[in-house]
């Protein structure tokens, strides 16, 4: 469960978030308000103990703290209550401006602070706008000078005022927005001589005090709002408030057996693309679109937009890869669309997106990296539209992604010729959760590369690791030859068979080379484990010691053999274990290409079979 503090513009923002996503979260307020929402709404002033309570009944696994800037008790206390339980607490803090430069403005640390100056000024006509909670501060001095205090127009708030004693002639109920002009009338016409407020931020019409201030040339007096708690997640926009969402989703609510899917780069380009398309035609972003994936689902995003024009249009979306560790998980995907005179839809590079330098991907070399079905997915929602708004025109599809060049440093792209950024992939729609068919792929994508670039040498390690370990060994080979098994080793094999390679290099971790030895040519935990009683037979067929196989029956990981049996690249029982491995991997590779195996340690070392010069 979610509890979102709220009562703000915040709070309000955050459960219509919560109420799009579908996720279950209580709504709780000082007071009892009318607002529309799915969550359950709550009331009441919150303790420490009283949050506490309601965490532990609850089962809160997240807090939202959106409630206003000056509730400082509040946030000391949900600060305290999440820390009993160790719950994670993201503040949703409204924007602030810088209130140095702003001219006519003066800032006081507290309202004690202020209230002992006006004392001291000769100020008689003061326009409080600071709230009607705040009239306990000012009701001294306003025994004395004429205090006005705009208050919200609800019977709540009245009594409040009126609990204040204070006369109705300076009570003006109002609801409070942006219009400078109506603020600039009440001055007037109560005569102000000073403007009182607190630093409400952006959500709370504080530039509008400042310009009606300005334009008057009567001074304004702001209360700092007090210092936050420390805590740990601080937002400043729904799109910020998503993005921390997905992130935290996945350690909050942890459900190994029910493994939730997630959306391709391609659909959330889709959706922003089809988003600008209408933002052009009707002059405004839609807050959300849905689109229908390629294998018939259909899928909802929440629309941020960037720039809209008469020529151009970009937003983004916040891609939710579910609970595959995928690294644009919680990153801002984007597109920019414009109308042209040319017919037909074309796509352009974009920030973060990058472009294809090697044969043998499934873009031309010079494209930008966007995947065939993604580029159809696109054009299939812009022809939809085209034909129902009635729009004859081209269009020009420009995919960005804003960390796409620092995130696809920590992809493949690098190695099969994708330079400046990530790609726009996807085939169903959907991103499967540690999905061996997409880890295939992209190695079928670099043998692809590495025969189209000319190279028949290819060397297999399971991961960045063991290819460090294996590349000095190599230092003829370009990049594009070395290439990530992962647990996959039978099948990198056929695929690397069926793209001819002539001659394969296998390198494999003692821990993995344990498990093909004995058969397993999928060394995926799931699938295999390490059998200390097959590497202790492995040790009583080498003719070690009984102490010794007593020893390797054992031990729990494969790397504690090392302490038992040291390494020797003339070692038999490493040889046996090398020599097992490549006959396993010979009973795939037959006489179709040249196959050596090498053994590596987790110090770095290296034994080849067949033994030969060079290992």
């Amino acid at each position: 469960m979610i509890l979102v503090f709220g009562g703000t513009t915040e709070g309000k923002q955050t459960a219509a978030l919560f109420d799009f996503l579908g996720e279950p979260y209580l709504y709780s307020t000082k007071t009892k308000s009318i607002i529309e929402i799915k969550g359950n709404h709550i009331s009441g002033d919150k303790g420490v103990d009283e949050i506490s309570e309601l965490c532990k009944e609850k089962e809160v696994k997240l807090i939202i703290d959106a409630a206003h800037p000056f509730a400082e008790e509040l946030h000391n206390n949900i600060f305290n209550a999440a820390k009993i339980f160790d719950i994670p607490v993201i503040r949703y803090e409204r924007s602030f401006p810088n209130l140095i430069p702003l001219k006519n403005v003066s800032a006081f640390s507290s309202f004690k602070e202020m209230t002992y100056k006006l004392k001291t000024s000769e100020y008689n006509n003061i326009l409080c706008l600071t709230g009607v909670q705040t009239i306990p501060h000012f009701k001294e001095l306003a025994d004395n000078r004429n205090c006005y205090f705009r208050i919200l127009d609800t019977d709540h708030s009245k009594k409040l005022a009126k609990a204040g004693n204070i006369p109705n002639k300076y009570i003006i109920p109002s609801n409070p927005d942006e219009n400078v002009d109506e603020l600039v009338s009440l001055i007037k016409k109560i005569n102000a001589e000073v403007i009182l407020s607190k630093e409400s931020g952006e959500s709370g019409f504080f530039m509008s005090k400042v310009e009606a201030s300005q334009r008057t040339n009567i001074p304004l007096w702001v209360v700092e709002r007090p210092e936050l708690p420390p805590f740990s997640y601080k937002v400043s926009s729904t799109k910020e408030l998503l993005q921390n969402w997905y992130l935290l989703r996945r350690k909050i609510i942890n459900n190994k057996q029910d493994l939730r899917q997630g959306f391709t780069t391609g659909t959330c380009v889709t959706a922003a693309a089809k988003a600008c398309f209408v933002a052009l035609v009707k002059n405004k972003f839609p807050e959300q679109v849905s689109i229908t994936m390629p294998n018939g689902d259909t899928a909802k995003f929440m629309i941020f937009p960037n720039e809209l024009s008469i020529s151009k249009a970009s937003c983004v979306v916040i891609k939710d890869a579910g609970d595959d560790p995928d690294i644009t998980h919680g990153k801002e995907i984007g597109c920019e669309l414009r109308f042209t005179k040319e017919p037909g839809i074309h796509f352009v590079k974009g920030k973060g997106i990058g472009v294809v330098t090697l044969p043998g991907l499934q873009v031309p070399v010079g494209e930008p990296a966007i995947n065939p079905v993604p580029r159809k997915m696109i054009t299939s929602v812009l022809e939809e539209l085209c034909s129902y708004y009635e729009i004859e025109q081209g269009i020009e599809v420009e995919p960005y992604v804003p960390e796409g060049e620092e995130l696809a440093k920590q992809t493949f792209n690098p190695r099969v010729g994708v330079v400046g950024g990530i790609s726009i992939i996807g085939t169903s729609g959907k991103v499967i959760p540690y999905s061996n068919e997409a880890f295939l792929s992209t190695i079928k994508y670099q043998l692809s590369v590495a025969k189209e670039t000319g190279v028949d040498e290819i060397v297999l390690t399971s991961g960045k690791r063991s290819e460090n370990i294996l590349k000095p060994l190599y230092s003829h080979l370009p990049d594009t030859a070395f290439i990530h098994f992962g647990n996959s080793i039978g099948e990198t094999l056929r695929l690397a068979l069926e793209k001819g390679t002539q001659k394969i290099t296998l390198g494999v971790m003692l821990g993995k080379a344990i498990k093909l030895a004995e058969g397993h040519l999928d060394t995926h935990s799931k699938n295999s484990t390490f059998n200390s009683e097959f590497a202790a037979c492995i040790a009583k067929t080498c003719g070690y010691p009984l102490e010794t196989v007593q020893g390797v029956k054992q031990i729990k990981l494969a790397n504690a053999i090392r302490d038992i049996i040291p390494f020797s690249q003339t070692g038999p029982f490493y040889l046996e274990v090398a020599q097992r491995c490549f006959n396993q991997a010979k009973m795939i590779v037959k006489e179709k290409s040249e196959l050596a195996f090498l053994l590596i340690t987790d110090k770095g070392e290296t034994l080849g079979y067949p033994i030969r010069a060079g290992f």
